[in-house]
């Protein structure tokens, strides 16, 4: 009984100690998200609305993007199908990343993986069930497609709505409001952070006991945890010998080659680690 209730609290314990997947080296205070530090959520998503931060870049990239949906979508009507297996499913990654038509299941055969299968008779079907519309009536006689489904509802039930859609110019403002709006309403609850920064590194990779391991930035020799701490060893830290470097974390072969770096006391008592091998 006394195993499983200690069995229990080191588990609980490890579910409060959550350390932030991007950075690895701060418990997060779940103020902007619960699996990364309010720092690295603020960054990320600065990021992303640098991207979105001026409207006229937005609507532009989305206009570019229909045109290349459109392209795509005729050159998944006009193929023929593989010439080894006569399959019209081809290479979703292909086609819309690279304009390419990779047949899905020669390459799934081939390479044992592959993305998502993708065909026009898929499409066909997808757009008349979520849009209601016929996608070779569209890209026969419409240089344009439906900007979304609210867009395609009222272009059939008003046939004219084309000649004065706003629908793409809509999405695009929505799209910028909804990045500036978010990161100003995360940048008002990073004032409320209350993540906690570990002292020592901590390591990238944690077991089910909260040990683990990391590698070495410099030869990624691996290195392990101390203990079930789930932090490097002091050994292992350049900074622990004196060393002013950009590495967190080397091995004792990496170490050495900066030995001479070392402050006399801290080179000597490295030299009896690497003695007694402790590195």
């Amino acid at each position: 009984m006394k195993g499983n209730l200690k069995e229990f609290d080191r588990e609980k314990r490890l579910f409060k100690t959550v350390y932030c997947l991007e950075c690895k080296q701060v418990k997060v205070c779940r103020k902007l998200d619960t699996e990364i530090c309010c720092s690295c959520a603020y960054q990320i998503e600065k990021e992303k609305a640098q991207e979105y931060s001026n409207y006229q870049q937005v609507y532009q990239r989305k206009e570019q993007e229909q045109k290349e949906h459109i392209q795509q979508l005729k050159l998944l009507r006009e193929y023929s199908g593989c010439k080894n297996c006569q399959s019209k499913e081809v290479d979703a990654y292909s086609l819309y990343e690279k304009n390419q038509l990779a047949c899905q299941p020669c390459r799934m055969k081939k390479e044992g993986s592959a993305t998502g299968a993708i065909s026009f008779v898929k499409q066909s079907k997808w757009y008349k069930n979520h849009w209601g519309i016929k996608l070779t009536e569209w890209l026969e006689n419409f240089s344009q497609l439906p900007v979304n489904a609210d867009c395609a509802k009222k272009w059939l039930k008003d046939r004219n709505h084309l000649n004065n859609c706003q629908c793409l110019e809509q999405e695009a403002r929505e799209t910028y409001l909804l990045f500036t709006n978010s990161l100003k309403e995360k940048q008002k609850k990073l004032k409320e952070c209350q993540c906690e920064k570990s002292e020592k590194v901590r390591v990238d990779y944690l077991d089910s006991a909260g040990s683990g391991w990391t590698y070495c930035e410099k030869c990624e020799s691996t290195i392990e945890s101390a203990g079930h701490h789930g932090v490097i060893k002091n050994r292992n830290s350049p900074s622990f010998w004196g060393l002013n470097v950009k590495e967190k974390i080397l091995c004792g072969n990496c170490l050495a080659s900066k030995k001479e770096s070392m402050p006399t006391l801290r080179k000597a008592e490295f030299n009896r680690y690497r003695k007694v091998r402790r590195l």
